[in-house]
């Protein structure tokens, strides 16, 4: 089990990717916390075994490197 926490420029559009992984119905995903001031999301991954940084960027989600964090 891992956390993975997203950062978006956009609360909007984080709420769409949150959005999406409702409606995936992906039950590996659950969210743990929603920080709209900052417009992150701490994610927990039931299937994943190491926490991540990802960055939601124009494209889609970009990792983010460690040591890179905002």
């Amino acid at each position: 089990m891992a956390q993975i926490t997203v950062v978006s420029e956009s609360l909007e559009r984080l709420q769409g990717f949150l959005i999406g992984i409702e409606w995936t119905n992906d039950s590996a995903l659950s969210l743990i916390a929603l920080d709209p001031q900052q417009r992150t999301a701490l994610l927990c991954d039931q299937d994943a075994d190491e926490d991540r940084q990802w960055r939601l960027g124009p494209c889609g989600l970009e990792a983010i490197e460690r040591g890179h964090e905002r």
